[in-house]
Formats: C-alpha cells, structure tokens, sequence
C-alpha cells in the first residue's frame, strides 16, 4: 500500500463479472482493501500512488469454488483408501488451499470434512498463520448412518438428531449447512437412492435458517432433487438425476445407479428458485484430457486399446454433463447456474475449475456466463455477493489477472499472472509495478 493509502490497478481489459461488455485500459483505484472506483485509466496520477501495470492482460474478479474438500488430495484415493490422520488432513488442507489461491480461487466454500479440521484451518488462516483464500466452512456434513461422508462424524438419524446437528456446527463456527440428501461415492451408499426424506431435510434447512445459515444438499439421486425442492433447501449439489439399478445389478456389483434425466422434476427445480452448483466436470476428466492431449501429441497409434477405450468413457460422461447443463439452459436456469469444482475426491485436482467451465461451453454457455458462473451467480449462492464476485466500488478488491483473453478460450484461465486479495497481492506480480 502507498503512502496515500491508494493502489491502482491499470487493466488492459477489464471483465467486471456484472456481465457488461470488457473494457479496455481501465483503472480499479483501492482503498483500504477494497475497490473505491472503476475508471479510465490516466497517466498524471498523483504522487505516491502505487500502480500496478497489466495493460496488455485481463483482470477479472477472483473466482469463488462453491464446492470443493480440501482436506482431501485429489490423487486417485477411494474415501475408503484414505484412512489419515486428522492432523495430516489439516496439512494438506493447508497446501491445497494455497494451490486453489495460486490458481486464481480468492473465496472457497469447503462442502464437507473430518471432525473440526476445517474451523482450525480457517482459524490458522484468518489469523495470518497461512495464506490461502477466505473460505466458508460446513465443517461434518450432516448424513445418515452409513451415509455418504458418515467417516467425517456428522452422523444424524431423525428430525430431531438432524436439528441438534445442525446446533453444534453452528456452535463450532459453520458458515452453512451441508446435508447429504442421497448416496455418494462412500462405500455401501447409492448415488441412485435418496438418504433422507423431504420431512427430513425441511428439519435441516428450519434448524439452520434459524442461525441464519444457508444450505446445501449432495443430490445425485433423482428422488433426491425431489425431496430438495420439496424441502426448500438453498442450493443442490452435482445435480444428477441417478436412478437405482435392478437387484441382480445390486448383488452382483453392489449398490448400482443408473444417469438419466427427468423432465418434471428438473422442471420443479428450476421453478423453486434454488442454485444448482453444477461439479463440472468431475472424476475423470483429468485422466480423459491428458490421454486426449497425449493422442493429439503422439498419435492414436501410441495408445492402448484400453486407453482408447477411458477416452470414449471420459467423452461419453462430459458429453453427457454438458447436456444436462444444456437442458438447464433450456428451462431458464442460467442465472442460477454455478460452475464448482468437487476438488479433493478420487482425481479431482485442486487449482483446475477452468475445466468446468469447459464443459459448461461445450453445453451452450458463452465464455462470459461460464466465468460468471464461478463469480457472480457462485457469490450469490454462497451468499457472499455483497462483498466478492464482481469488480464494482464497495466490494473486496479480490483480483485474477491473467495474460491471454478468456473469453477467447476458458482455458486461457489456466496461468495466473498476477492474484489480488482484498487488495493484497498474493500470487506473483508479472505484470511490473512501479
């Protein structure tokens, strides 16, 4: 910070998040940490001001992850594979947090962890021991016995056992409710088949509205969007529609689902009024890319036929995402749309949200819905839009700089020049300053 308290910003294109038109050579002059003003750049400041220079690059607001778990590594580990500890946990919570900043992620909402490792995280960073993005905290997610996420011991059975839950993480510091409304990827649970009735989760969204908490249900299940609209949550999860497979499905394999689509509930959906936080593009997509990238690069000749094969698996399941996001388009949801992560579970690798936004291209968004997907509209979801998520006067000056135009390509959000938070520069500075 200056002497005089005032830090401009020069932009050589400015992408506001609002969804106006990019304007180029723009000043964002800040005070204090936040933004004062959003002019056009002039040359005869006054004296002692500091400037830093990216009039050949794009600034944007910092992206908000509305759903990822950081305690997690994003390395290919089943949750039954993990098995370690909650100190270990908190560390790597640490470094992927920095990863997430690095990568452009000034805010993040962190949808599900161990015990009380997150509120000690958030504690470690809100008071300057480690440097990573604010974060808004469930702490345990709340789940059934033998529900998805049941290891992290947020375990309610009930109405009632499901309030006193929803009590004791608000006594701990959660800053939303994250309920797991259908199974998941924890062993013995079906993504196919809801874990709590309507009854159930209407109980957890009085319970939390009560504290003034948002919340947020995992929905992979159909009957789970359902009974998430009929319960009048906030925000789903995923946004699938799996039904159950048939019992021989059940015996032989364990507990099976079936990806489908159901016009009349994603019609109930997009009438409630709720978010859909789309975890685009999700397990997979990294092996899927690399191996593309890698037939690009070598020819097809160099892959196995069982490479050949995880690729048309890997673009049957985006395809298949893209559609869903292109049907959600269709029923008007686009302002309601969030564009997250899922970072931390199986490959899902933290600092990579530009590839959701790839995929929700590929369904029909331009590049501008898709970035506001993961600024604006994943604010207002979160309920932070007050203070992140666009570049006006008032707000946080929370800042991605990058070198080549995004609206060109979404994956020209990859390489992060320069990261601001509130007003702070925390990511390399390449754009010079003086």
């Amino acid at each position: 910070m200056s002497a005089t308290g005032q830090t401009i910003i020069r932009a050589g294109r400015l992408i506001d998040g609002v969804g106006s038109e990019p304007r180029s050579d723009v000043a964002l002059r800040l005070e204090g940490g936040r933004i004062a003003a959003v002019e056009r750049w002039r040359e005869n400041l006054a004296e002692g001001v500091t400037v830093h220079d990216y009039s050949t690059q794009t600034v944007l607001p910092g992206l908000v992850d509305a759903h990822c778990h950081l305690t997690l590594l994003g390395a290919g580990f089943a949750y039954e594979e993990i098995g370690f500890a909650d100190e270990f946990m908190a560390v790597a919570a640490v470094h992927n947090a920095q990863v997430m900043l690095r990568s452009g992620v000034t805010t993040l909402r962190d949808n599900g962890a161990r015990h009380g490792i997150m509120f000690a995280v958030r504690e470690a960073m809100n008071r300057g021991l480690v440097l990573g993005p604010r974060m808004l905290i469930a702490g345990r997610p709340v789940t059934p016995s033998g529900g998805h996420f049941h290891w992290c011991g947020g375990v309610a059975d009930g109405a009632e056992e499901i309030r006193r839950q929803i009590r004791r993480l608000v006594h701990e510091g959660a800053d939303h409710i994250k309920i797991m409304a259908s199974g998941g990827g924890t062993a013995g649970t079906n993504p196919g088949l809801p874990s709590y009735d309507a009854t159930e989760l209407r109980s957890a969204v009085e319970a939390a509205h009560h504290y003034g908490r948002l919340t947020t249900a995992h929905c992979r299940a159909t009957g789970a969007i359902a009974n998430a609209v009929e319960a009048g949550l906030d925000c789903i999860e995923h946004a699938e529609f799996n039904e159950p497979g048939d019992l021989i499905e059940h015996v032989a394999e364990g507990p099976g689902h079936r990806a489908g689509w159901d016009d009349d509930v994603a019609r109930r959906l997009a009438d409630s009024g709720m978010f859909a936080s789309l975890t685009l593009p999700g397990s997979g997509y990294v092996a899927f890319r690399e191996l593309c990238e890698r037939r690009d690069r070598e020819g097809p000749d160099a892959l196995s036929s069982e490479e050949h094969a995880a690729i048309d698996r890997g673009r049957a399941m985006m395809e298949g995402r893209a559609d869903h996001v292109r049907r959600f388009l269709a029923l008007g949801m686009l302002t309601r749309l969030v564009i997250s992560s899922d970072a931390g579970p199986f490959d899902i690798e933290f600092g990579k949200l530009y590839q959701g936004l790839e995929v929700g291209v590929a369904g029909g968004m331009s590049p501008m819905q898709a970035i506001q997907a993961c600024t604006r509209v994943s604010a207002e979801t979160c309920g932070v839009l007050d203070h992140v998520g666009t570049l006006e006067p008032g707000k946080q000056a929370d800042l991605l700089i990058v070198g080549a135009n995004p609206l060109d390509d979404v994956r020209n959000l990859r390489e992060a020049v320069a990261v601001f938070k509130a007003g702070e520069l925390v990511v390399r500075d390449e754009g010079g300053s003086r």
